[in-house]
């Protein structure tokens, strides 16, 4: 299977209820745009087990063992189909795979039973349709086919024996600790040192609620290194048989601040999303275009500074500016400021880039400051970070999500009319969609392609790329492609299956991403909407976050 893989391990300690699912979307994601295979493994909601087995005492069941496990198992099932359905919002493609489905087996009490073994070519398979899989943890089926648990804490378990069995290049169980310490850092006292590696036996010594001792016993025999770390976390404590170093007392840093340019329907999500994350930013300043109407909301977010003006806005001595208000010369003013005045920037606007690209980027070194941009092309589907990250030299992809999603829908034989009004009900067109519709859209996206790869334009080509001129009932894609000779073009295609751009549904987006070999890397995601478009945003602020302790990817090295 081409790709590394990771499982990450996500405990009730993350997961304290179910809007905390979008906090493990955005580590999920993380990894997914720098290139791994992501096995996600679940626990329950905080508290969810224990009202559970709590139940089962309430309603005699508990003397029944395995009766009792069918019932604890539920915790595990209901968040794994959550996360998947959040993973899909923000633009993921993700596979749910119960234990039944990967054959996970163990033996023993119905209550602590030991795994035994599953099916690691089905999991490896699904990887590699999609991407990333997600996994109940905690329990497992016995050789009758019922479900047995395995003990308190079990999910640690479920992701060692799943990392071991996938020969995964890394396993991180995800806590609301960035790792190991000698002691509580929650409780009163000096503050205590955290491990930067562990081995074994010293983490058996450790109170067995941070990482299950079942677990960590499997993971000793088989000689299997482990990581424990938090959300977005730079670092983390690794576990082996090597000699255990304790580092430096932890000192923790304030939030970044965040000043935000527009909160319509991208701003508007990016600032929701923050808003679960107060531990790492502070939105203090907006610009908005009618503050009376929206100062309630940003108010109610903590917003302490409002503005109509956004260059005004973006001199706030924010430590990032997030530009969401569209359009090219007010956004070039408004990124140039925010450079110049030390505040690195984080833009979802192709636009702006597409024409003003290499003068910001050039200000951005210029300042020794950092310009992101991953969601100005492919929303979910990270096309930029695979591109920059292999050197490509060559994109094919379906990169519009409007344009994609009506085109699907005139192949069910649906009207323009009709496809467009239900793209701008769901929140997929703008008012004035032309861009979208007749490709310049898709040209700019490829422009910014090739702003970051070094390929200089040498020609381009949309005559035959208007959605508005396809006929109905037909599976056409608007296909834009950027050649290694500096070629741009954008054109409707009919696609057969078969080719990675056949199965590209409504407003999903593809693409094939060529390294100098010649070999295809297919990224596909979510690309249009408000959540995908937010989320990758959001990556490029987490991205800023892990920079400021010393560990970042260089995906996008225009913008360093």
């Amino acid at each position: 299977m081409r790709g590394r893989v990771i499982v990450l391990k996500f405990g009730g300690s993350v997961l304290t209820d179910e809007r905390r699912l979008r906090i493990a979307a955005h580590e999920v994601y993380r990894w997914r745009r720098e290139g791994w295979h992501v096995v996600a493994v679940v626990s329950a909601f905080a508290g969810r087990t224990d009202a559970l087995l709590a139940s089962c005492r309430g309603d005699g069941i508990e003397a029944d063992t395995f009766a009792t496990a069918a019932i604890l198992s539920c915790g595990e099932r209901e968040s794994a189909a959550k996360l998947v359905a959040c993973l899909d919002r923000v633009g993921l493609r993700a596979t749910l795979l119960d234990p039944a489905a990967i054959r996970l087996r163990a033996a023993g009490p119905a209550l602590d039973a030991q795994p035994t073994g599953f099916d690691a070519h089905y999991v490896l398979g699904s990887l590699e349709r999609c991407g990333v899989v997600v996994v109940p943890g905690f329990f497992a089926l016995d050789q009758q086919g019922r479900a047995v648990t395995l003990g308190r804490g079990g999910s640690d378990l479920t992701a060692l024996v799943l990392a071991h069995g996938l020969d995964a290049e890394r396993c991180r169980l995800v806590k609301d600790v960035d790792g190991l310490y000698e002691r509580d850092p929650a409780r009163q006292g000096p503050p205590p040192r955290r491990y930067e590696s562990a081995n074994y036996a010293d983490v058996l010594r450790l109170d067995g609620s941070i990482v299950q001792h079942k677990a960590v016993r499997f993971a000793q025999q088989r000689g299997l290194a482990f990581e424990v770390g938090a959300i977005n976390a730079a670092g983390a404590t690794r576990v082996d048989d090597a000699p255990t170093v304790l580092g430096n007392v932890h000192v923790g840093q304030p939030p970044l601040r965040v000043a935000l340019l527009g909160v319509g329907v991208v701003g508007g999500g990016v600032l929701d999303l923050l808003g679960q994350l107060p531990e790492r930013f502070d939105v203090m300043a907006a610009a908005v275009r009618d503050i009376h109407g929206h100062a309630p909301t940003l108010e109610q977010h903590g917003v302490r500074t409002i503005s109509d003006n956004p260059v005004e806005a973006a001199r706030c001595g924010a430590d990032i500016v997030v530009e969401a208000i569209g359009g090219v010369e007010s956004a070039r003013l408004a990124i140039g400021a925010a450079l110049q005045a030390g505040s690195h920037v984080v833009t979802a606007n192709k636009a702006v880039l597409a024409e003003h690209g290499a003068e910001l980027f050039a200000l951005a070194r210029a300042c020794d400051r950092r310009l992101l941009a991953s969601a100005s092309v492919g929303g979910g589907a990270a096309v930029l970070e695979a591109a920059v990250r292999i050197g490509a030299c060559r994109v094919r992809g379906v990169l519009n999500g409007t344009a994609n999603f009506i085109l699907s829908r005139l192949a069910r034989g649906c009207t323009h009319e009709a496809a467009l009004s239900e793209a701008r009900r769901l929140g997929l067109a703008e008012a004035d969609p032309s861009r979208d519709l007749d490709g310049r859209d898709a040209l700019d996206k490829l422009r910014v392609l090739a702003l970051h790869l070094g390929i200089e334009e040498s020609r381009s080509d949309i005559r035959r790329a208007d959605i508005r001129l396809a006929p109905l009932g037909r599976c056409l894609r608007q296909v834009a492609t950027l050649d290694r000779d500096g070629t741009l073009t954008v054109a409707l295609e009919a696609v057969e299956p078969g080719d990675p751009l056949h199965d590209v549904p409504g407003e999903w987006n593809a693409a094939e991403v060529f390294d100098h070999e010649g070999r295809a890397h297919v990224v596909r995601g979510r690309g249009a909407g408000r959540w995908p478009t937010a989320e990758a945003v959001v990556a490029d602020l987490l991205e800023l976050e892990r920079a400021r302790h010393g560990l970042a990817s260089e995906v996008l090295v225009a913008g360093s």
